[in-house]
């Protein structure tokens, strides 16, 4: 178990490493990252190529079992204030859920998900919770029915994002009525995100069950936001999104 110093001594290795290949911003090609990102957190815009150079170089406590690792990235992750740090944390986590005991891996990131206020964050733990899903759907499957009325927005952009991710990275796949058990309670939501979970999610779920997509397209078009329809749609033959359009249009003028 390592001590308090020395976790702290990991997180400034870390952010010491981060440091000079910061993003230091011009006046004419100035681009507000943390604005683009929607975080609070500090962004030092680090190049994604680099921050995974980093990660795979190594640091002085990388020979540590994945376990022992782990530890150190948990304080890292939950103390930081720091995106790009926080996101080498996620970084070992890709490689970590492959070693790691499924259902204790489960319980942490659920805690770790406590502290997720955007989008990148938010997506590279979709990854974690729909592999996970698709292994024990029995375990996973309640958390998202309770996060799914959660007053945590990033929970319920969860919900539904943890069901399939990207389909072609599943072999399995969930009941199509699983699917739109907790895509329908999130209709009406409030938050763009979740507008976005939710588009991402239809379309995905297309992919493999592309007539009964359609058909809750065709049956829910009025409620569906112009957010969640824009990705839903993506994929759709141009006939079927005019038509979809179309009655949506009609549904507006009622």
């Amino acid at each position: 178990m390592p001590t308090t110093k020395e976790l702290i001594q990991a997180k400034q290795e870390v952010e010491s490493a981060l440091h000079p290949h910061r993003r230091i911003p011009k006046e004419d090609d100035y681009f507000d990252l943390q604005k683009y990102i929607g975080t609070r957190l500090e962004v030092w815009g680090v190049k994604m190529p680099v921050a995974r150079k980093l990660s795979k170089q190594g640091y002085s406590f990388s020979h540590l079992e994945s376990d022992e690792q782990y530890l150190f990235w948990k304080y890292i992750w939950l103390s930081s204030e720091n995106f790009d740090v926080m996101t080498q944390a996620l970084f070992f986590c890709d490689r970590y859920i492959k070693y790691a005991e499924p259902d204790f891996f489960f319980q942490e990131m659920q805690e770790w998900l406590q502290r997720v206020d955007n989008w990148a964050h938010s997506d590279q733990m979709t990854h974690y919770f729909a592999a996970l899903h698709e292994r024990m759907p029995s375990a996973v499957y309640p958390v998202l029915k309770q996060w799914n009325n959660s007053a945590n927005a990033w929970e319920r952009r969860q919900s539904v994002l943890s069901l399939l991710d990207y389909a072609r990275f599943r072999k399995k796949y969930p009941p199509f009525t699983k699917i739109t058990a907790l895509v329908k309670p999130l209709l009406a939501d409030k938050d763009v995100f979740v507008q976005k979970g939710i588009g991402w999610c239809l379309r995905e779920t297309g992919h493999i069950y592309p007539k009964e997509t359609y058909a809750f397209l065709e049956k829910y078009h009025a409620h569906l936001s112009s957010i969640a329809f824009s990705s839903a749609s993506e994929k759709l033959t141009a006939t079927k999104k005019e038509k979809l359009k179309t009655m949506r249009k009609r549904a507006r003028t009622l």
